[in-house]
């Protein structure tokens, strides 16, 4: 058996050789400013994309704020604030405005021609060779426009969201309708790269509710640089009309900073957090309105940080953070936390092993596929909507307490490198998308990604 050590340094090494033979992209990712679920996976995905050895240019494109991507910028990233997708309207964090919803998807279509152009001038001009979408529709027309290939990162897309705000009535014919021109939109991506917690992907056929994974019954392998099926080796005009779906690891950004650290940056005493447990209040960044009513809710040897509240007026034992406060770091140091079934909030609790309390979203159809994945990988606990707003939590917060936060058993459990086997993905889908010289296929058996049934493994070769 090689040594592992030893063998990382020299796989290293090769890659950093090969790199000048090797051409650099430039990626175009674009981010939907709904929630920032989106844009938190996005900066651990970019990240590993801009860690590559072959240097490549990113570009990341929202209408979220640019201090949520600071991660990626920091790193090299270039972002440009842009209006790319129509998105949800959230009174709260829990509920839709299902008509001032559809009422902005269909301003946001009627403008879309006009937009269409202004993205494929943009990506055009910066000879982009790639558009990843995290997952706004318009960028994969756009793409195809451009005459370059698009990439889905994501558990769920739009046209899902908006289905699913079909209520038997007469708005119903409206969203059919609208649904079917977004629908048509994905369809002109080329690969679907699917994140755990997903649902059905009404443009690619066949996608079926996590964790059900068999998308297809044909094997798809990635190894030395080729896409494959059942072994046979797939030229790059069968990778545009295949339409591939791979799925991933968890993609998670992890804690950086030490938990006494954190919590004494928050103005919390140390006697205060050594006697305490602690809970975290996260509702993607949205105000909790009434909280100063609802007197104490806590169970008495408990405190609760509250996200998104900077400078509002909070009940005894609860601590506000900065809004820009880096959530992983408060994640790890909280005993448990409650929220909404959002993307981040679910990977950053099974990555740290954190218990979940939620309030339900019915209206939301994406937290199926994230309560399933919440289930199987970490521990949570359902708290309705009533129960929250009258302050009622100190027996879901009990229950949540004697619970693991990860799954139990071993042989199931997600790894949480999904971010770096995404960045693998897109360069190499890229080569052989793109085509590649003999030479740098050979150079990139030092770091193969093998999917077997669908699922992606590292395997040095």
């Amino acid at each position: 058996m090689p040594n592992k050590k030893n063998f990382s340094k020299v796989s290293t090494s090769r890659q950093r050789v090969s790199t000048k033979s090797r051409s650099s992209y430039v990626f175009c990712y674009y981010v939907s400013g709904h929630g920032f679920g989106h844009a938190t996976r996005v900066v651990q995905v970019a990240s590993e994309i801009l860690a590559l050895p072959r240097l490549h240019t990113l570009y990341i494109v929202s209408n979220a704020p640019e201090f949520i991507f600071q991660g990626a910028i920091s790193l090299g990233a270039r972002y440009r604030h842009a209006l790319i997708d129509a998105g949800v309207q959230q009174p709260r964090a829990y509920t839709v405005d299902r008509y001032q919803t559809i009422d902005d998807l269909e301003l946001f279509l009627k403008n879309r021609p006009d937009m269409i152009v202004r993205e494929v001038e943009w990506l055009k001009k910066i000879k982009a060779d790639i558009v990843l979408s995290d997952a706004p529709f318009l960028p994969c027309a756009a793409a195809a426009s451009a005459g370059i290939p698009s990439a889905i990162v994501s558990n769920f897309t739009f046209d899902a969201v908006y289905s699913g705000l079909c209520e038997g009535d007469e708005l119903d014919i409206t969203i059919k309708n609208l649904v079917e021109k977004v629908k048509d939109d994905y369809m002109k991506s080329e690969l679907l790269i699917r994140l755990p917690g997903y649902i059905p992907i009404p443009s690619y056929s066949g996608t079926q509710l996590y964790p059900d994974s068999n998308v297809t019954t044909k094997k798809i392998n990635l190894l030395n640089g080729r896409i494959t099926l059942n072994g046979s080796s797939i030229g790059s005009d069968r990778i545009s009309k295949r339409r591939n779906v791979v799925d991933v690891p968890l993609v998670v950004r992890k804690s950086k900073t030490p938990r006494n650290v954190v919590l004494s940056n928050l103005g919390i005493p140390k006697e205060i957090f050594d006697t305490h447990k602690i809970l975290l209040v996260s509702f993607g960044g949205q105000n909790l309105v009434g909280i100063e009513e609802w007197g104490s809710p806590l169970p008495d040897d408990w405190i609760a940080i509250v996200c998104g509240n900077p400078g509002a007026v909070l009940p005894d034992r609860f601590y506000s953070c900065a809004k820009d406060a880096y959530i992983p770091d408060l994640t790890n140091a909280a005993d448990a936390v409650m929220g909404k079934l959002g993307y981040g909030t679910c990977s950053e609790c099974i990555g740290h092993g954190k218990p979940f309390i939620y309030v339900p979203r019915p209206q939301f159809i994406e937290e199926y596929g994230l309560r399933n994945l919440m289930e199987t990988q970490g521990s949570c606990v359902e708290m309705s909507k009533d129960h929250f707003e009258s302050g009622q939590w100190k027996e879901y917060i009990l229950k949540a307490c004697d619970m693991p936060g990860v799954c139990q058993n071993i042989e199931k459990r997600l790894s949480h490198d999904g971010g770096k086997v995404v960045a693998n993905i897109v360069e190499q889908f890229l080569d052989e998308r793109l085509g590649t010289t003999r030479k740098t296929r050979k150079a990139r058996r030092t770091n193969a990604l093998v999917y077997n049934n669908n699922r992606a493994v590292s395997q040095p070769s």
